[in-house]
């Protein structure tokens, strides 16, 4: 296994723990970031709803506020005079609003009021008379809830000191406030189950309160760790326990404005995180997903790349058998070729002695009385020169293959003409016309083309009728790129069932016909032929004889 393999195999686990460390730091990122950002949603939302709340009690206070310092002023003008019933019915803002509207005189007793009353009401000992009693600030008080002596109801009451001409204490001008007017719009505003909203005092005391179904107000909030935050800035926000249940809130506040109290709107901190909690659950179950993709990607890729490397492994070694069976091959075809090459080579001495040493005989001996040994001399003779052609042809076929490629056309007139030169003697012998047309360059080496030519040229003029003079033609024309040749002869033709035979080497198809012949003469020129990129085959001639045709490029590639 080579280093670049194993560097591999260890590259694709860690390119896919890097993937999945990308994949899960991306979600945790994409998750905080909307996490934070449903935070500042859920705490812009409490904020906007305090500063609401906070602007509508302030209004409501406010109103109560002017129309207590109206009959204020008006008490103080005209003692004896002043209606209070009168100019409460000709106020639309105390219409439905208060509880009760009063005076409380210098000595603590209720002196008048809107509620029917039994007896004489002593209020003395309220936070809000004393207050008034032992300083004039100028200020409207705003006191805890208290259940009201006259009316029989809780609220919260608005008070201004009264004083005589001379500045001194006259008594105590009161409306009562029901806390459940200030949480009717409350009831408005989802805001979710468990949230609260208060109103509360300076002393820790709730003025208002609606959380859930609680409306009770007075509770305290003074020992909370939050408490002294609310008076320190305008607004912000808060944490801790709010409800009475003790249940830990996340709120937010707003002081009002010339009054002493705050507006709290808070919900559960338990609720914020519900908030997050599905977009929370998505994230996770797309890392889940994504890390099961990428593990399935990853050991998908790794068994393709264990299979990769095993067919690697076996291609490597089918290669190796492969290049070892051809250099096998190689061998053997070049030890067989010098083989039969240096045989040849050293056959051709014995056969020229052969043949020189059996006409010397026939000079030597006088043979014309001995008709069989005349005969079986000529047999050694002729044998000896078939062999010697034999040789001959072998040492050529195996020559061709160790020719390098033509690039050049050969002159194919030269060629035909050096061919018919070179069988002068054998077209004498038989009788044979050679007719021939113009014939094209083409792509091959000169000599092999003289080669083909004897060949072929050599087969006509001697496979023909005996009782007729061969008949060779020699034609050639072009067609897509290639110079396709013809040499066709007047002889009984080659059955077609014969016509790929005559291609292999020693394949003869009358050999005891006695006519000449050594059987590669064909397989040569299919060999020639296909080394230099073109074709060879055989038809019928016109005459009904055998046309051998052979195509070669006219171009180098």
């Amino acid at each position: 296994m080579t280093r670049t393999w194993i560097a591999q195999r260890l590259f694709i686990p860690l390119f896919g723990v890097i993937l999945l460390a990308l994949l899960w730091l991306t979600i945790l990122a994409q998750d905080r970031r909307a996490e934070a950002l449903n935070t500042a949603t859920f705490l812009l939302e409490l904020t906007n709803y305090s500063r609401l709340l906070e602007s509508h009690t302030h209004s409501i206070i406010r109103g109560l506020d002017q129309v207590v310092t109206h009959m204020k002023a008006e008490y103080e003008d005209n003692p004896t005079g002043f209606d209070l019933k009168a100019m409460v019915a000709r106020s639309p803002i105390l219409a439905g609003l208060s509880v009760q509207v009063g005076i409380i005189g210098s000595d603590g007793f209720l002196m008048v009021s809107t509620a029917p009353i039994s007896g004489r009401v002593h209020l003395g000992d309220r936070e809000h008379f004393a207050i008034h009693q032992g300083q004039d600030d100028g200020r409207l008080f705003v006191s805890k809830p208290v259940l009201g002596r006259a009316s029989g109801k809780w609220s919260i009451q608005l008070t201004r000191r009264l004083n005589q001409p001379d500045g001194t204490f006259a008594g105590v001008m009161v409306v009562s406030l029901s806390p459940d007017y200030i949480t009717d719009i409350y009831r408005q505003i989802d805001l979710g189950r468990d949230a609260a909203i208060v109103v509360v005092g300076r002393d820790g005391v709730q003025r208002a309160r609606a959380a859930g179904d609680d409306r009770t107000p007075g509770q305290s909030i003074a020992d909370t760790p939050y408490f002294a935050k609310l008076w320190d800035q305008r607004e912000g926000i808060v944490e801790g326990a709010i409800a009475s249940d003790g249940v830990a809130h996340i709120g937010a506040f707003r002081q009002m404005v010339d009054f002493p109290l705050a507006v709290i709107v808070s919900r559960p901190q338990i609720t914020m995180a519900e908030v997050h909690a599905n977009e929370h659950a998505l994230f996770l179950a797309t890392g889940i997903g994504g890390s099961v993709l990428l593990l399935a990607g990853s050991a998908l890729l790794m068994m393709l790349a264990l299979r990769q490397q095993s067919t690697e492994a076996n291609l490597r070694q089918r290669e190796r058998e492969l290049i070892a069976a051809r250099n096998d091959l190689e061998r053997r075809n070049r030890d067989m070729e010098q083989f039969t090459e240096v045989l040849a080579h050293h056959l051709q001495e014995p056969v020229r002695l052969q043949m020189a040493f059996a006409a010397r005989l026939q000079k030597m001996l006088d043979l014309s009385g001995n008709t069989e040994a005349s005969k079986a001399l000529g047999h050694v003779v002729n044998g000896a020169t078939r062999l010697r052609a034999l040789l001959r042809d072998v040492q050529l076929y195996l020559a061709v293959g160790m020719l390098p490629p033509a690039h050049s056309p050969a002159d194919c007139e030269m060629a035909l003409n050096s061919s018919l030169v070179r069988l002068n003697q054998v077209l004498a012998a038989a009788g044979a016309e050679v007719r021939r047309t113009p014939l094209p360059p083409a792509i091959i080496d000169q000599n092999r083309l003289v080669d083909i030519f004897c060949a072929l040229v050599e087969n006509a003029a001697t496979h023909h009728h005996p009782d007729q003079a061969p008949l060779i033609e020699v034609s050639a024309r072009q067609e897509d790129g290639m110079a396709i040749f013809s040499v066709s002869d007047s002889g009984p033709g080659i059955p077609e069932e014969f016509r790929e035979r005559v291609f292999r080497v020693f394949e003869r198809l009358n050999p005891e016909n006695g006519k000449a012949g050594t059987g590669i003469g064909l397989p040569l020129v299919k060999k020639i032929v296909e080394a230099a990129g073109g074709r060879v085959w055989i038809e019928s001639s016109a005459s009904g004889g055998a046309c051998v045709r052979f195509a070669l490029p006219v171009r180098s590639e």
